[in-house]
C-alpha cells in the first residue's frame, strides 16, 4: 500500500525538524477525541487551519490589543498581534530546526480567550466572575483553551470544540506572555490534564511552545510603542540604555530580540530565552511601556469606562438568567430586546441542555466572545432609553 501525501510530508518533515528537542508531527500525543488523520496535512498544520477558520479568530480583528482607537487604521488589533507573533515564531522555529507548523498553530490560537477592550476586559471579566461565587474565573490563556476545547465550532462536524492536538492545546494554555521569564526549559513527565488547570504559569511541554511564550513579548513590546505614538503626542523618549541595546523602532527591537533568542538556543539547545544584557534591556523597555503607555491617563480613563460597560453587561446577563427558568434559556422570544435574543441564541448553540454551566460562566463565555463594537452596542441597548414614538 503506497504512502499517503501526509505520510510523505511527515517523512520530509523528519529531516527538516532536526533540532534535538524538536516536536515532529508523527510523534504527537494525540487529540482528546480520536479521529482519522487527514490524507494531506500533518496534524499541526491541520490544527492551524482549524484555528484560522473559526469565528473566534475572525472576531479578534475587532478586539483591542492595547490602544483603544477603533477609528485609527494604523493601530494594531488583537488579530494583528497574533499574526505578528506567528511570523516571529515561524522565523525562530525554522532557524532552529524546530516545528514551524506547531509554533504557528499555537501563535494563532494563543489569544482567542481575550475579551473585548484588551486587558481592561480581562480584569472586569475575572472580577465579576469571582464576585458571584461559584466556579467561574477568567484568565485569558485558560479561557483560550476553553474556547478551542468547548466553544469554537467546526462546521464540518457540527460539534463544539476544535479537537486540537495536545501540543497545540498545551502551548495555548501555557503561553502566559505577562510573565517575565529570561529562559524557559520545556517541562517533562506525563501528560497534564490541561482542561483541569486553575492557575496560569505552567511551562509548555514543547520547545516550540516556549518559543511562542518568548515571542509574545517580542511581538508586543515595540509594536505597543508604535501604536501609542500614533495616538498619544506626549510620550517621552525611550531610555538610552534600551535604544543602545535594542534599538528605537519596532523593526530593530524585533530583529535584536529574535537574533538573541536564536543565539541563546544555539548555546543551550534545551532552552529558549534571552542573554543577560538583552533581557535586562527588554525588562527596562517593558517597565517603560507600563509606566508611559499602559498607565497613560487617556488609556486608564478609557479602561475604566470599558470596565463599567462590561460590568453592566455581565451583571445584566447573570441576573437575566437567574430570573429566567433554565428550560427557557434557549427559547428565543421575538419581542425581547436584541441582547436577550442574542444571549438565548448563544446558549442554544453553545451548550447541550444536560451540560450547561452556571449562570455566571455563561455570562463570561458570552461577553468574552464579543468584539469591542458588539459590546458597545449591547451596552447602549441595555442602558440607554429607547425613543418613544
Amino acid at each position: 500500500m503506497s504512502e499517503s501525501i501526509r505520510e510523505a510530508r511527515e517523512r520530509r518533515e523528519d529531516a527538516i525538524v532536526d533540532h534535538p528537542f524538536g516536536m515532529k508531527s508523527s510523534q504527537t500525543r494525540g487529540r482528546r477525541k480520536a479521529e482519522p488523520e487527514d490524507p494531506i496535512r500533518p496534524c499541526f498544520e491541520r490544527d492551524s487551519h482549524r484555528i484560522l477558520h473559526c469565528s473566534a479568530f475572525r472576531r479578534l480583528r475587532y478586539k483591542t490589543q492595547v490602544v483603544f482607537s477603533p477609528e485609527n487604521d494604523h493601530v494594531s488589533t488583537r488579530v494583528d498581534h497574533c499574526l505578528f507573533m506567528a511570523s516571529i515564531v515561524q522565523t525562530v522555529t525554522r532557524s532552529l530546526g524546530l516545528n514551524a507548523d506547531l509554533g504557528y498553530a499555537i501563535a494563532l490560537g494563543h489569544d482567542l480567550g481575550h475579551g473585548p477592550f484588551g486587558h481592561a476586559g480581562e480584569v472586569v471579566l475575572d472580577r465579576q466572575a469571582r464576585s458571584r461565587g461559584g466556579d467561574a474565573r477568567f484568565e485569558h490563556e485558560l479561557h483560550s483553551l476553553r474556547i478551542v476545547d468547548e466553544l469554537a465550532s467546526r462546521p464540518s462536524t457540527g460539534e463544539r470544540g476544535l479537537n486540537l492536538s495536545y501540543e497545540v492545546r498545551d502551548g495555548i494554555v501555557c503561553h502566559c506572555g505577562e510573565r517575565s521569564d529570561q529562559v524557559l526549559t520545556p517541562r517533562t513527565g506525563a501528560n497534564v490534564a490541561l482542561e483541569t488547570l486553575q492557575n496560569r504559569g505552567l511551562v509548555p511541554v514543547t520547545l516550540e511552545g516556549c518559543v511562542v511564550r518568548a515571542a509574545d513579548r517580542i511581538a508586543y513590546l515595540g509594536r505597543d510603542i508604535e501604536d501609542a505614538r500614533a495616538v498619544f503626542d506626549d510620550l517621552p523618549p525611550l531610555p538610552s540604555h534600551v535604544t543602545k541595546v535594542l534599538g528605537s523602532e519596532n523593526r530593530t527591537i524585533i530583529n535584536t530580540l529574535v537574533n538573541d533568542v536564536i543565539r541563546t538556543n544555539q548555546r543551550s539547545p534545551d532552552q529558549i530565552g534571552f542573554s543577560d544584557g538583552v533581557f535586562e534591556a527588554m525588562d527596562e523597555l517593558y517597565r517603560y511601556n507600563v509606566r508611559e503607555i499602559y498607565r497613560h491617563p487617556k488609556l486608564l480613563e478609557y479602561s475604566a469606562k470599558a470596565e463599567r460597560m462590561l460590568g453592566a453587561i455581565l451583571d445584566w446577563a447573570a441576573d437575566y438568567l437567574a430570573q429566567t427558568p433554565p428550560d427557557r434559556w434557549s427559547v428565543v422570544e421575538s419581542n425581547a430586546a436584541w441582547p436577550a435574543r442574542f444571549l438565548r441564541e448563544f446558549i442554544g448553540k453553545m451548550y447541550p441542555v444536560d451540560r450547561r454551566p452556571d449562570t455566571m460562566q455563561i455570562a463570561v463565555d458570552w461577553v468574552s466572545l464579543m468584539t469591542d463594537r458588539f459590546a458597545r452596542s449591547a451596552f447602549e441597548a441595555l442602558v440607554l432609553p429607547e425613543s418613544i414614538g
